[in-house]
């Protein structure tokens, strides 16, 4: 009897080893289904739109952007980001024919930025929530519409003496990830992006059907855009949020 117990508890001892061997290997989704990177490179580049009164003065542009991210688990990271945009100059509807000047003078930002993102990851999409605050480093050139033999002389002119050159920075935004690669995901991202403290200043006259010239109004706003990107997101190494090591073969 003493035996047959023995081989009964050796029996059910080699059974649980196999089934923890199977849950742990077999029936365990590969680490990249399950965790995030710990170390990502991330590049994105897209369609800049202005927002609020930007939208103004300016026309739609492009923006390219850079960032490093770094994942305590699969749910929080920071990351750092690096971003240049432009936008086109175009006040109201004027352009250019016999009688209007207008220039065409882009404006630039260049921003640095660093905040929390927060991830929620299923099978092989990942959704990313972030937001950062930085400085961003202004290029307003010097733009104006002037008219002949119109009241409104001169509707836009920049004005640069009280117009910064770097200010306070936010932005946030969505990631919206797909593992292409066990190493690599692509995604979509609108994102959100505006200076604070209005460091962009500028003169300009209202419209009117006659010829007395109107007064000059001063107006000092944020430059403030609407980002849809796509990008990818690349794994830096093969450590994941948990510890983990992906394997590749």
């Amino acid at each position: 009897m003493k035996y047959v117990l023995l081989i009964i508890l050796l029996v059910c001892s080699i059974s649980k080893a196999q089934i923890d061997s199977l849950d742990q290997n077999e029936f365990k989704d590969p680490v990249h289904l399950r965790e995030v990177p710990r170390h990502n490179f991330i590049i994105d580049l897209g369609v800049t739109q202005p927002y609020g009164d930007f939208k103004d003065v300016s026309r739609s542009g492009l923006n390219l952007g850079a960032e490093y991210a770094y994942y305590f688990n699969n749910k929080i990271g920071l990351g750092v980001n690096l971003r240049h945009q432009y936008n086109e100059f175009g006040y109201l509807d004027f352009r250019n024919d016999g009688i209007t000047a207008v220039t065409d003078n882009s404006y630039t930002n260049t921003s640095l930025a660093v905040g929390p993102a927060f991830s929620y990851t299923k099978n092989r999409f990942q959704l990313d929530v972030f937001a950062k605050a930085g400085v961003a480093f202004l290029n307003n050139p010097e733009n104006n519409i002037s008219q002949t033999g119109i009241g409104n002389s001169m509707p836009f002119t920049s004005d640069n003496e009280n117009s910064s050159t770097s200010s306070l920075y936010i932005e946030g935004g969505l990631r919206f990830n797909y593992y292409f690669r066990r190493s690599v995901q692509v995604f979509f991202s609108p994102q959100f992006n505006t200076t604070l403290g209005d460091p962009l200043s500028y003169s300009y006259r209202e419209e009117n059907a006659t010829t007395v010239i109107q007064p000059t109004i001063n107006k000092e706003i944020n430059i403030s855009n609407l980002l849809f990107n796509v990008g990818v997101k690349i794994a830096i190494g093969k450590e994941y949020s948990n510890g983990e090591k992906r394997i590749d073969d």
